[in-house]
């Protein structure tokens, strides 16, 4: 089954859980999304994805008023606490929330609870939200060291993985499964693995730091594409047009770099994706559907089709869901073809 079927049957069924193909029921849906304020490409593809998905449910609706806030604590621990004490006592019907640190808002999701509003904590999973929007980070970090093995050429292989913020579950799960993946193989050395804290000029000065240091370094693992923007134009700046990248993201410029580039492999999230995504699981909650309060976004490999086939030739396990690149930059451009109003009928 190709990825438009897929889509295709995955909107039907959508509509067969819903038991419906009817209009929404009467009332409003008000969304608030609290981020922790990041300013990388992908973020700003979540804002993206949000509103045009807020807007095409609004329309898609007659009897069914949908809005949407977008919330950016802009990297302040405080301020996104604010943020959400202020959006409780608005009331909305359903918070996102993209905690930078999950435990100081538990008193918070109590909290939300007792006004009726669905709390779903994004990316960092809380046992006390009604829901946790998880990306299945040790399995597409697993995946991109697995990838990196089978690409690798069995030749000793030198790797510096760029990792996330200390404490950061899901920059944690990410760190983990990708270990795991490298582990697989005997001839990757990881000779360095050092935190970026989300932050591209840190990115940037840790790449160049690498370089000097490592001067036969091969590769460059990353739990976030943001930080490939910059390691790719240090290298190319530097003369490394033989160093490899290893991504996290799916960001629509990075994948667009696979085919005859030096990115070898990336995780289809796509912000744009999310976004439409999350609007969809609000309207699936406000109409009575019973979801997994552990809900799992589908975040398939990306490889070139070329590079597919050699990293099966070298062992590469043929049940990993890969997308080569024309496939995934249409579904990361399109978030509404899995996620938009069809979905739902």
């Amino acid at each position: 089954m190709n990825y438009l079927s897929k889509l295709s049957v995955g909107a039907i069924a959508a509509g067969a859980l819903l038991g419906t193909t009817a209009l929404a029921d009467e009332g409003t849906l008000d969304i608030v999304f609290i981020n922790d304020g990041h300013v990388a490409p992908y973020h700003v593809a979540w804002l993206s994805g949000f509103e045009d998905a807020i807007e095409a449910y609004d329309e898609a609706f007659s009897d069914l008023t949908v809005t949407g806030r977008w919330l950016s604590a802009e990297g302040s621990l405080e301020k996104m606490i604010q943020q959400a004490e202020v959006t409780i006592n608005e009331k909305p019907d359903v918070m996102f929330v993209n905690a930078i640190n999950v435990d100081a808002f538990e008193p918070l999701v109590a909290k939300a609870q007792a006004e009726g509003i669905t709390w779903i904590a994004v990316h960092s999973p809380m046992e006390s939200a009604d829901y946790s929007f998880t990306l299945g980070d040790v399995v597409n970090g697993r995946n991109q060291g697995m990838a990196m093995c089978a690409l690798s050429g069995g030749e000793p292989y030198k790797v510096g993985v760029m990792l996330g913020q200390a404490g950061n579950p899901s920059g944690e799960a990410r760190r983990e499964g990708i270990l795991e993946g490298i582990a697989t193989c005997d001839n990757i050395e990881v000779v360095a693995e050092q935190p970026a804290d989300w932050d591209t000029v840190k990115a940037q000065s840790i790449t160049e730091n690498w370089l000097t240091q490592f001067p036969d370094l091969d590769a460059i693992s990353g739990v976030t594409d943001g930080y490939m923007y910059p390691a790719i134009a240090v290298a190319t700046n530097s003369g490394r047009d033989d160093l490899h990248f290893y991504g996290y993201d799916g960001d629509i410029p990075i994948i667009q770099q696979m085919e005859g580039g030096n990115v070898k492999a990336d995780i289809l999230l796509s912000g744009t994706r999310e976004g439409w995504n999350f609007v969809q699981m609000a309207y699936r909650i406000h109409k009575g559907e019973e979801l997994e309060k552990v809900y799992d976004f589908f975040t398939p490999l990306v490889l070139t089709e070329e590079n597919h086939q050699t990293a099966l030739a070298n062992g590469f396990p043929e049940d990993v869901e890969v997308y080569y690149v024309d496939q995934a930059l249409e579904v990361a451009e399109k978030g509404f073809l899995e996620f938009g109003p069809d979905s739902v009928m």
